[in-house]
């Protein structure tokens, strides 16, 4: 029973953090059909006034409990996380820089959490885990390098998705730091994209649009950004970032790069090289390791010297 158990949950976790890949990897090719549509910052209002108006039902209940100080949390998260990280990535795919580009340098986000997770207690990266990283960072590295395009832009213009892993870094470790009140799942994300609502409402109305165009192509983008990157990109990271350590989650979101590169050459027609494959199986060689428990790691490290003591005696 317990072995069923445990294989159970493992597969649980594999599916969480699978689910929440391929709804993080949604984001980059949704916002590449958007940007064929109309406005970035026009699109990512109405994603966002969209996802809200469906939130409202079910975080009503919640609403009804919260206090001021559990706004303020949620709300900063929602600056931080969700503000933060897409406006600078839209900016910079507005101002030239090739979605490709942006995804790869936004995708330092998993190196960005790991070197910052010595600050919080209890999530610190040890052992085996720096070698998976390694691995993880260096198959990102190879399997995305060919799609960066450094002369499209501004050398500036490059910083902003730079500023946009900063930010969700922060409200990471500040969400594993400090939790806040528990609540609802629906509730706090509510919460949070109501926070981001005024700021893209500002960016559209700087482009002169705050009114959505009536093409089917752009209702479909923000659906797509509402449903699969809002709901679930959001939604499992949250769910995960309550279950797994920083290190696990990490290790999951190195497989984006490869992910979003396999999507868009299915959907899009992108070429899809060795440097690639070579580099999404790095990838996955680094995955174990890094996702390994420093405990485990270190019993896994004993049991070896003692192996190697028994057969010296």
């Amino acid at each position: 029973m317990n072995v069923k158990q445990t294989r159970l949950s493992l597969l649980t976790s594999g599916a969480l953090l699978l689910a929440m890949v391929v709804s993080w990897s949604s984001g980059f090719i949704g916002y590449r059909y958007v940007a064929d549509q109309g406005s970035v910052y026009l699109a990512s209002l109405w994603r966002f006034i969209l996802a809200a108006a469906v939130l409202l039902p079910f975080a009503w209940a919640g609403l009804r409990e919260v206090r001021r100080r559990d706004v303020v949390h949620q709300g900063l998260l929602g600056l931080f996380a969700i503000g933060g990280y897409i406006g600078p990535i839209a900016a910079s795919i507005q101002l030239g820089v090739a979605p490709g580009t942006a995804s790869v340098i936004a995708n330092l986000l998993p190196l960005t959490i790991v070197l910052l997770a010595a600050s919080v207690p209890g999530q610190r990266t040890r052992g085996w885990q720096w070698l998976g990283l390694a691995l993880c960072l260096t198959g990102m590295l190879v399997a995305s390098g060919a799609s960066v395009d450094w002369g499209a832009a501004s050398l500036w213009v490059y910083s902003l998705p730079v500023l946009a892993v900063l930010s969700l870094a922060a409200a990471t470790l500040y969400q594993k730091a400090a939790p806040g009140k528990s609540m609802p799942a629906s509730t706090a994300l509510f919460i949070q994209v109501c926070a981001v609502v005024p700021v893209f409402a500002l960016l559209a109305w700087c482009e002169g649009e705050i009114q959505p165009p009536t093409r089917t192509g752009f209702a479909t983008g923000v659906l797509w950004l509402v449903v699969f990157s809002t709901f679930g990109g959001y939604g499992f990271y949250w769910l995960c970032l309550q279950r797994f350590s920083i290190q696990r989650i990490s290790a999951a979101l190195f497989l984006t790069p490869p992910v979003t590169m396999i999507w868009a050459w299915l959907q899009f027609d992108d070429p899809l090289t060795v440097s690639a494959t070579v580099g999404v199986g790095l990838t996955l060689l680094g995955l174990p390791l890094l996702g390994m428990s420093p405990v485990a790691g270190r019993r896994a490290s004993k049991t070896g010297r003692r192996r190697a003591s028994d057969v010296i005696t």
